[in-house]
């Protein structure tokens, strides 16, 4: 059975549809808009979810399949590559027992599922206890899929995600070249390329790759895909962290308590249906445990998929359910700045650099006998995870159905992205009104670090010498070995002002609250359209410094275990 609409009858708008992000359509209205003749993109950065996927545990064996044959595609990837494995890591013969060893620790480094942490959080582990199919005697086939594994579907979300940033980013605007070029070290230099260490994200990169730069094209290049270590991996919120795990609980516990009443309600509800009663039913009756994030793992995957659900689950059902899921577990970086800093701040630090590099380097070929380049684009494979957090950074609103009093977060749904727009416009009139914090930039420029995160007014990854700009002849001199005797630049706050960033969000433009004060805005383009001082004051409180977050994660002392 095909999967209906998410859209609640009492709303105009909703991200809930778990079966595809939507995608902005192009047309010429579209583009005249919001890439206008004047203007030129410099670099873009593009933050994924991965595409569909099976749930990553099985608890209702009455309507979740016992094998979910969505991955023929992947399987027969998977497999060869683990036969080129075993031709290039062991001389012995397939069949020994080494090789087998190897092929296995293989696919288990490349091929690893799970990535949702709900032990550290609630305390259960979402892994157990996983539904008995006591009546399904069928096996595995070919297209037989792993828990948490990109489907075939979720390749094609992928690729289609790639093929509107080719639509975009090559063909409408000409940032990227038709064809990837080759850097000077072998792997193109237009493209920085990160994921996760988990298949379904490196995976779904790859797609975004096919669809971005199809092979269909007669192009071939070699990318290089850079994975950290799950410990130091930014696209991940590090439940090593213990200060983070600690408030990240708290503020679950505090949002659940202040919707109490639709939790209970909900629960009630769920526990009324066939398929979903006997799982409830086990679960201890606790508010401090999940409940909504079990079923809205499989209720999403299963209708992305297209298959039935049970009698009774309606799309007012499932709005509910995502809704709570987020309670659960994704609203806490709303309610707290501390903790989203600790979720995602090292990625904001890192998105940061970038844009801050981008502009170094875009401006030097001002200076005689200077130049270089940048890369065009970096594409971050995650994970929902990974954009939850920095929509909160972003201050966004998710769902048009929430209150100012009563505010709601939709889950992120497959294959969404955010996409950072650094843009350059030296022919618009700048804004001619002052940001009342945009003398505090020089004040503040000693050392950012002594300035308590929630006044800050730039990120302090953010150097003072981007705003030494133009440099004094002095500066100048020893760039171009000229004689002159004048002295080094002066601060000047406006020297950015040629630069702007707007943020995309699927097929929206999301507003920066940062960005609604007057001189912070293109003054054609409108509010969603920062200037670079304006996105650096509203992501500078998320922005730690490597030692501020290590010394973040350390817990308080006397501070009590269920509260912030």
């Amino acid at each position: 059975m095909a999967a209906s609409s998410t859209t609640p009858s009492n709303c105009e708008h909703t991200t809930l549809n778990p079966a595809q992000a939507r995608l902005p359509k192009l047309t010429p209205e579209f583009l005249s808009k919001h890439y206008p003749s004047g203007i030129s993109l410099v670099h873009v950065d593009v933050i994924t979810r991965h595409g569909e996927r099976t749930p990553v545990a099985n608890h209702f064996a009455k309507f979740s399949p016992k094998h979910w044959d969505f991955c023929e595609v992947g399987n027969q990837l998977h497999a060869d590559f683990i036969k080129k494995v075993g031709l290039y890591t062991s001389t012995s013969p397939a069949t020994s027992e080494a090789a087998t060893d190897q092929k296995k620790q293989w696919a288990n480094h490349m091929f690893k599922q799970e990535a949702r942490n709900t032990k550290a959080v609630f305390g259960v582990n979402d892994k157990k206890d996983q539904a008995d199919h006591k009546n399904d005697t069928s096996k595995p086939a070919a297209a037989t899929c792993g828990f948490g594994q990109l489907t075939d579907i979720g390749r094609q979300s992928m690729t289609a995600l790639g093929q509107h940033l080719r639509s975009l980013y090559v063909e409408a605007t000409g940032l990227l070249p038709s064809a990837p070029r080759r850097g000077d070290h072998g792997p193109t230099s237009d493209l920085y390329l990160r994921s996760t260490s988990y298949s379904r994200a490196f995976e779904s990169l790859q797609h975004t790759l096919g669809g971005l730069y199809p092979s269909a094209l007669g192009m071939q290049s070699l990318y290089r895909i850079n994975i950290r270590p799950s410990s130091r991996d930014n696209l991940l919120i590090d439940f090593g962290c213990k200060n983070m795990v600690r408030l990240f609980k708290a503020f679950n516990i505090r949002a659940k308590e202040a919707a109490l009443d639709e939790y209970n309600a909900l629960c009630s509800d769920l526990t009324k249906i066939d398929g979903l009663r006997e799982f409830y039913e086990s679960q201890p009756k606790n508010v401090k445990g999940p409940m909504a994030i079990f079923a809205w793992d499989t209720l999403s995957s299963t209708r992305a998929h297209g298959l039935s659900l049970p009698s009774g689950i309606d799309d007012a059902l499932i709005a509910r359910v995502s809704a709570m899921s987020s309670v659960e577990y994704l609203h806490s970086g709303w309610q707290s700045a501390a903790l989203a800093r600790l979720q995602i701040g090292p990625l904001v630090h890192e998105l940061v650099g970038n844009i801050v590099r981008v502009v170094e380097v875009d401006r030097a070929p001002a200076l005689p006998g200077n130049g270089g380049s940048h890369s065009k684009m970096g594409i971050y494979s995650g994970h929902d995870t990974t954009i939850s957090p920095l929509l909160a950074v972003f201050g966004a609103r998710l769902d048009s159905c929430q209150s100012e009093s009563k505010p709601s977060v939709a889950w992120p749904p497959y294959a969404s992205s955010i996409r950072l727009e650094l843009i350059k416009d030296d022919t618009t009139q700048h804004p001619t009104i002052r940001p009342a914090w945009e003398d505090d930039q020089a004040y503040y420029s000693e050392d950012l670090s002594m300035v308590p995160f929630d006044n800050r007014t730039r990120p302090i990854n953010v150097p003072d010498s981007l705003y030494n700009w133009p440099p004094a002849r002095k500066q100048r001199q020893r760039q171009t070995q000229q004689s002159d005797s004048s002295t080094t630049a002066h601060f000047n706050p406006r020297a950015t002002r040629d630069y702007y960033v707007r943020v995309w969000y699927n097929d929206s433009e999301l507003q920066l609250p940062a960005c609604l004060d007057p001189g912070a805005h293109h003054t054609t383009l409108g509010t969603t359209v920062c200037t670079l001082d304006g996105f650096f004051k509203q992501v500078a409180r998320f922005v730690p410094s490597e030692e501020e977050a290590a010394k973040g994660c350390d817990v308080p002392t006397n501070t009590p275990p269920d509260r912030p």
